[in-house]
């Protein structure tokens, strides 16, 4: 099919290019010499070359934006109205008594734990992830819990950090679970 398309393309293309070709002229010896005075042609193409100026093209930037300077830099500074948040990742939205510790992955040089937030949505969290509305930083993470640091600035300005640890929930111990069949939690 392929080389059907191709060949009749081919073929369309070849008849476009034959039909557009000019008829050729007669061939420079088969024409008569000029018989006026050849002085006189040198003097008229000097004058018509002469007589077209040369096109200079010079490049003003006056009124141009640079092209290697960020667009948002021309905006300048955004004013906010609403305060700045301590950070501004997903689980900085929650309180931290609020995240429920899931998992935790450790046994390597980077371990990780999964927290889940009140509507039930899984987060992976590292060292140096930002967690909780006072924007604390994880600063360790264990086989069964979760250290989450938060650094407060008191009112006469000595810095007081607050360690709140995240367990991990017993295996014996049952979560109420919702079913989905009746709809009612699990007893």
């Amino acid at each position: 099919m392929k080389t059907f398309k191709s060949t009749m393309t081919a073929a369309v293309l070849a008849l476009t290019l034959s039909a557009c070709e000019e008829t050729p002229k007669a061939s420079p010896a088969a024409a008569p010499p000029p018989a006026a005075a050849p002085a006189e042609a040198p003097v008229e193409a000097k004058t018509e070359a002469s007589a077209l100026p040369a096109f200079v093209y010079t490049y003003s930037p006056v009124g141009k934006r640079d092209p290697f300077r960020s667009p948002l830099e021309e905006l300048g500074p955004v004013a906010r109205d609403a305060p700045e948040r301590a950070c501004n990742e997903p689980l900085c939205v929650f309180d931290l008594d609020q995240l429920k510790l899931v998992a935790v992955v450790t046994g390597d040089a980077s371990p990780l734990a999964m927290v889940e937030d009140p509507l039930g949505r899984g987060h992976i969290v590292r060292r140096n992830t930002r967690v909780g509305r006072q924007g604390g930083k994880v600063t360790q993470i264990l086989r069964d819990s979760v250290t989450v640091t938060e650094v407060f600035t008191g009112a006469k300005g000595e810095v007081i950090s607050n360690p709140v640890s995240l367990q991990l929930k017993a295996d014996g111990v049952k979560d109420p679970a919702y079913n989905l069949m009746t709809g009612k939690n699990w007893e």
